[in-house]
């Protein structure tokens, strides 16, 4: 038979431990990341991924870094071109997305699983490069915003480069 003291016990335990594991694991709105680089043809196809299971996006801004390694020739494709967004670049690897008629891209359905970075493609990269470093890494500065402008919390999962998928070999 539970008593008085046993219940405040284990109500205090879980408490603890709800704060603990809350301290540490960081919360984010967003992830992003590269679902896959692929070679062929003197061109690479870069596959960006976006997961947001709990915000519309209303904009988007990415930058490679390094700046050096790709050229960035065309965006297509994924759930921004879904949405009807505008989309800008330079070739230095900025890109600018939003709608100007105030769509947004939707929260994703599929948020975990073996499918979750190919069902949530946000855009399609096609680049040339004459530098890619074989051990480097590929990262993005990222923001994503809210329908209200306010910027969503993002973090972006580096794309080691030696991950490449070479089709023309």
């Amino acid at each position: 038979m539970f008593t008085i003291k046993k219940i405040k016990l284990v109500v205090l335990f879980i408490f603890i431990n709800s704060f603990i594991f809350s301290q540490e694991a960081e919360s984010f709105a967003v992830e992003v990341g590269i679902e896959s680089i692929t070679y062929k043809e003197d061109k690479y196809n870069i596959s960006i991924y976006l997961i947001n299971p709990f915000n519309p996006i209303a904009g988007i801004q990415f930058k490679m870094n390094p700046t050096d390694i790709f050229v960035i020739e065309e965006i297509y494709g994924g759930k921004s071109y879904e949405a009807g967004f505008q989309i800008h670049k330079n070739k230095k690897g900025t890109i600018l997305g939003f709608s100007m008629e105030g769509e947004t891209i939707a929260p994703a359905v599929i948020s975990t699983g073996p499918d979750k970075f190919k069902k949530n493609i946000v855009l399609n990269i096609t680049a040339s490069s004459k530098n890619i470093p074989e051990d480097g890494i590929l990262k993005m500065d990222c923001v994503m915003a809210s329908k209200k402008g306010k910027s969503l919390s993002t973090k972006f999962i580096p794309f080691d480069l030696s991950n490449i998928i070479y089709l023309d070999k």
